[in-house]
């Protein structure tokens, strides 16, 4: 059975979230955060310290989306748009956007709003809240007319940008969304499966 090491609003929920999809069978594991100072014999595990975590036997994987990728495909699910398939590339896009694009400013918003206090910068944080609203922009304008992001069904790219408009909800930014991300977003994160994921974050 897959194991997943999480914590609260930690990129593991979209690897919990993957498997509620799937009934794919796991235990989780919830690690205390930050792990380094809470929990140092996470280390262990993860050397990085870092959250999520997914073993299955010998197989150990520390980024949430390649992890995300593995539990469809160990699972025979239909998340993934394949190579050949209509839609390809704009899955390609969408599934790395959510962390390569999205992340980013997400993390420094992060940082800058419950770090400690000595470490805030104002500056820092509204550059990034800029940087997110403006990629942001692209996302509001692909889902023009659009129930999903790639090939007219809900795949793991759907898991990877939702994550982090969930993570924008955390950090208060998610009443400035564009009607039709907003409107996506609260689509999706009223699927079962995402519920599912969120109650145990």
């Amino acid at each position: 059975m897959m194991k997943v090491y999480f914590a609260p609003f930690a990129r593991s929920l979209r690897i919990l979230w993957t498997l509620e999809e799937l009934n794919a069978p796991y235990e989780p594991v919830r690690v205390q955060f930050p792990p380094k100072q809470a929990q140092p014999d996470y280390l262990h595990i993860n050397p990085l310290g870092q959250i999520p975590t997914l073993i299955d036997g010998d197989t150990k994987l520390f980024e949430s989306v390649g992890a995300c990728e593995y539990v469809n495909e160990k699972s025979g699910g239909d998340l993934a748009i394949t190579a050949g398939q209509p839609g390809r590339a704009d899955y390609l896009q969408w599934l790395w956007y959510g962390e390569a694009t999205l992340m980013p400013p997400l993390g420094t918003m992060v940082r800058n709003t419950f770090g400690p206090e000595e470490t805030r910068d104002a500056k820092a944080l509204a550059e990034a809240r800029a940087s997110l609203f403006e990629r942001l922009a692209l996302v509001e304008a692909r889902l023009e007319g659009r129930e999903y992001l790639a090939g007219d069904r809900f795949t793991l790219a759907d898991v990877s940008v939702v994550y982090a408009l969930n993570l924008g909800g955390m950090l208060r930014v998610a009443g400035d969304y564009g009607p039709n991300t907003a409107a996506y977003f609260a689509r999706l994160s009223a699927r079962p499966a995402f519920q599912a994921a969120a109650a145990q974050t």
